[in-house]
Order: structure tokens, then C-alpha cells, then sequence
């Protein structure tokens, strides 16, 4: 349920692919160039590019349905849903189909928030301990004296744990939000408490978001479901998007859940509970959570009658430091290119959506799998191509062999260590990676972060210089030291730079 998930869509430096620039006309069938025009993020020049079908790519991963809404130009320009709600059923998936979006709920749940700031019943600023009423923050060394503000919670840098939680099985007793934040039974994670000085540095919590919803929640009487209608979703006219937990039986169409080998979970009826409902609890269909997004646009560009203040919505999408994220989005690119976005993953479900504030143009797609997470950024590149959007998340590079010998050089174990580390750029509120693992498989080099993720290609550029094939924001150099010997690797993303030793 963690929002950023190692490899495709969550380097430690930037989430996502990169940004959608200013649009160039779309293919005259963008529809099928998208389903037929599925992409990995390298391609080798003078070679064929491999493109791939949603059929083939869903079979791949397993992945039950897929269905995604394209935004261009500020209006919702097509939608189109693949596969079944559930495998083995003839139900087909539909644009009305509603999934569970996990950590995208958390853009839902900030504009609910901002919302109410704009209402004056919230203040961004203002300490929060004078906004909770049954449940009082844990005071440490850390947090005494210090006020904590929903503009640092919004933006990850209230210092809190609990970065994410893992979803209920029917028939399991669910936790209140005051049992989460307290770690009691039922719950299954620990006490929120703080790790870090309130906004001193950022760290990705689920757990802060949490606190989020109880202030909603006392401040205005209403579960934050209720608040969110009232708020979100009746204002937006979202009639298939609810944050109810769990989801109650009488909603028709949705997509169930399924396990990483594609199999149903959480029978008999099909989908698990996220009682941690503002940071993982939204259900919503692609068209309607493409309203959102486009309504968010129109408040940044200060269009009449819209949804936030166009002070507020463009404090929303301003970095707060030292993280990347604005209030509830995370931010990358500039002028044209300047973008906001989420991933979510909750067990059996991967989402995604970006918009440009710029052109107006964005994607949201939704999933039904727990090993959905890379077809996510194969169909947004497909997207990107098929929308003629400037930048497609593809890198081009020169066609490069390396002997075997030459990649087994290159094969260990690289660890940061005391005297290497970050050579630049800003941090994710996740963190850097402490460790890879470099190997060779079936003649080809491959990575693995140690303890996240799962294993990237890495396609040469030259004998020491590599490309991965699960991001093009993500490059790696082998070094060499004085004895001639690889020594070292660096990672670099984007603007940042990692430096890592061999281990001997």
C-alpha cells in the first residue's frame, strides 16, 4: 500500500515517468495505437522497437483488467477498459468499472483538506494539536516544542512513521483510525509516532495522512467518507467514487481483487477493506478520477468556478522542502512540462494518474493486480506516444555488446558506505538505496535494490554505462579505481547522483 514502489514507477529520486510536454497532435486512431503500442523504456537504435499488445502485456503480468482515461486539453478525450472484472468470469471490465486506487486516494483526501481551508474551517499553518480532539499526538525529543501543520503532513515532512498498511481480508475486524494511530489490535502495524523532527526532512507516511483524517474528522462531525462526499465527490458529481470501508456489497461493477500469479483473493466477495481510508481508501473509476485531475487544473489556471482558490491550488502544487511533493501531489518538470501525479498500490490493486498543468493533458489508469505495477508504465508510454506528448519516458541508445567476461566484471554487490553517498541533487522522502545487487542472467546484466523491488535490466550505452529498462530516468556507471579494477557504481536520476562501493 506504500505510495512509492522500487523499480518502475518509483526511482528514489522522482516517481513516475517523466513528464507529458506540450502536445503535438494525437495519432488519427489513438485508441488502438495505445493498445497495440505498449513500450519498454529503452529503445536501441537501428533495431526494431518492441512494441507489444495490452493482451499480451495483461497475460504477462497476469493482470485480470486494466482500464485508463486520457485527458487532453482539459477535457476527458476517450476511455477504454480491457479484460474482466474477475478472472474466470465472463463480466467484462468497462469505463465504469470502479477499482481500488491506494495511494491515489491521498490527492482525493488533500482536496477534501484544501477544501476546507478555503472554507476557513482548516488552517494550513496552524498547529495541529489545536485541531485534534480525541487523539493527542505523541510528544518525543523530537516533536516538543515544534508545531506540526498540515501543510508538513500533506507534504511528508510532519516527521511521522508508518509509510503504508496492509489491506483486510473479509470477515477480519477492521481498526478504528484512533486504534491505527495508537498501533492496537485489530491493527497490524505500529503506533504513528515521530521519527524525524517535524519539518526537518522528508519520509513518506501513510501514517500522517492518517492523522489528516482524524483532524477532518473532528473539525467537521462527519467520517471521512461523509466529508469527502460532501466536500469531493458530490461538488465534482462523482457518482461511482466512494471512500466507504469497506466496500459495501451493493456497489455493482467492480473490479476484484487478484494475487500476483492473477488468481482471485479476498473471496467470497472479492476485495479486500483499507480502513486507513484517507490514505488508501478510495474507490473511483478512471473517468471520474479524471475529473478530479482536471479539476485541479482548472483551479491552478484560475478558471471560473472552480474547485479550489487558484492561491490555494497553486500552493498545492508547489514543492514544500526538502521533499518533492506539493500539498498531496508529487511535482516534476518545468514551464510546459510542469506536472503532478500519484502512484497507489494497495495488495491486489496499482493505480496511476498524472496531469500537465501547462496543457491540460493527463492519463489515468487503473489495474486489478498485485503485479500490475510495470504495465502501468507501459501503457503510459503508450499513451504518451499515441497523445503526442513531448517526452514518452523512452530512452535512445546506441546499439553496444558486451562480452561476458565484460559483465561479469561488472557483477557484486555496491554499497553505500561511509565516506561515498549522495553526490548530488534532492532525496525522495523515501531514500536512497543502501545496496544493489548487480548479476548476469541468460547473457544479459541485470540490478536489484536490496530489500525493495524487483530486478531491472540495465542496457549498455557503452562497456560501463547503462540504462534501465524499468525507468529511462535511471542510468548506471561503473568506475574503476587506480588498480584498474571496477570499484564502484554510481546511480544517477534525473539531477541526483548516488555513489556506491564493491563490495570485495
Amino acid at each position: 500500500m506504500n505510495l512509492i514502489q522500487t523499480g518502475a514507477l518509483a526511482a528514489w529520486v522522482a516517481i513516475a515517468a517523466p513528464a507529458a510536454g506540450l502536445a503535438a497532435q494525437p495519432v488519427r486512431d489513438p485508441v488502438h495505437a495505445v493498445e497495440t503500442g505498449l513500450r519498454p523504456a529503452v529503445e536501441i537504435v537501428g533495431q526494431p522497437p518492441v512494441r507489444w499488445t495490452m493482451q499480451e502485456r495483461m497475460a504477462f503480468y497476469h493482470v485480470p483488467a486494466v482500464s485508463i482515461a486520457v485527458i487532453r486539453d482539459g477535457k476527458v478525450a476517450w476511455a477504454k477498459a480491457w479484460g474482466v472484472l474477475q478472472a474466470g468470469s465472463p463480466e467484462r471490465a468497462d469505463p465504469e468499472t470502479m477499482f481500488s486506487v491506494g495511494s491515489v486516494s491521498k490527492v482525493g483526501a488533500a482536496t477534501v483538506t484544501l477544501r476546507l481551508v478555503d472554507a476557513g474551517k482548516l488552517d494550513l499553518d496552524r498547529d495541529v494539536r489545536e485541531d485534534l480532539v480525541r487523539w493527542r499526538l505523541p510528544e518525543t525529543a523530537l516533536s516538543q516544542g515544534r508545531p506540526v501543520t498540515l501543510r508538513q503532513i500533506l507534504s511528508h515532512t510532519a516527521g511521522f512513521t508508518v509509510s503504508g498498511f496492509p489491506d483486510f481480508q473479509p470477515g477480519q475486524p477492521l481498526p478504528s483510525e484512533i486504534d491505527t494511530l495508537e498501533g492496537r489490535a485489530p491493527s497490524v502495524v505500529g503506533p504513528v509516532t515521530f521519527a524525524w523532527s517535524p519539518g526537518a526532512s522528508a519520509h513518506y507516511s501513510g501514517g500522517g495522512v492518517t492523522v489528516e483524517q482524524v483532524i477532518v474528522e473532528d473539525r467537521t462531525g462527519m467520517t471521512f467518507a461523509q466529508a469527502a462526499k460532501t466536500w469531493l465527490l458530490d461538488p465534482l458529481r462523482l457518482t461511482r467514487s466512494t471512500y466507504e470501508q469497506p466496500l459495501p456489497e451493493t456497489w455493482r461493477n467492480v473490479a476484484k481483487a487478484h494475487g500476483p500469479d492473477g488468481r482471485p483473493r479476498a473471496l467470497p466477495r472479492g476485495w479486500e477493506s483499507m480502513p486507513e481510508t484517507a490514505a488508501s481508501g478510495l474507490w473511483s473509476t478512471p473517468t471520474e478520477y479524471a475529473r478530479l485531475v482536471i479539476a485541479l487544473i482548472q483551479s491552478y489556471q484560475g478558471k471560473s468556478g472552480a474547485l479550489l482558490s487558484q492561491g490555494l491550488a497553486r500552493q498545492m502544487m508547489t514543492p514544500v522542502g526538502p521533499s518533492q511533493v506539493g500539498l498531496g501531489p508529487f511535482l516534476d518538470g518545468h514551464g510546459l512540462t510542469r506536472r503532478f501525479s500519484h502512484t497507489g498500490s494497495n495488495d491486489s490493486y496499482k493505480a496511476y494518474f498524472e496531469g500537465d498543468l501547462a496543457t491540460g493533458d493527463g492519463v489515468v489508469i487503473f489495474t486489478n493486480s498485485a503485479s500490475a505495477g510495470p504495465i502501468r508504465e507501459e501503457v503510459r508510454r503508450a499513451v504518451a506516444a499515441a497523445e503526442g506528448w513531448d517526452v514518452t519516458g523512452v530512452a535512445k541508445v546506441p546499439p553496444f555488446r558486451l562480452s561476458a567476461a565484460e559483465m561479469d566484471e561488472l557483477a557484486g554487490s555496491y554499497r553505500v558506505t561511509g565516506d561515498r553517498g549522495v553526490l548530488g541533487g534532492r532525496m525522495s522522502i523515501e531514500g536512497p538505496p543502501e545496496a544493489f545487487g548487480v548479476m548476469v542472467e541468460n547473457g544479459r546484466l541485470w540490478a536489484q535494490t536490496v530489500g525493495r523491488g524487483t530486478k531491472e535490466e540495465l542496457v549498455p550505452e557503452g562497456p560501463t554505462q547503462f540504462v534501465s529498462t524499468a525507468d529511462s530516468a535511471r542510468r548506471f556507471e561503473f568506475v574503476r579505481g587506480v588498480d584498474g579494477r571496477i570499484d564502484s557504481l554510481i546511480l544517477r536520476v534525473d539531477d541526483a547522483a548516488l555513489s556506491l562501493a564493491r563490495a570485495r
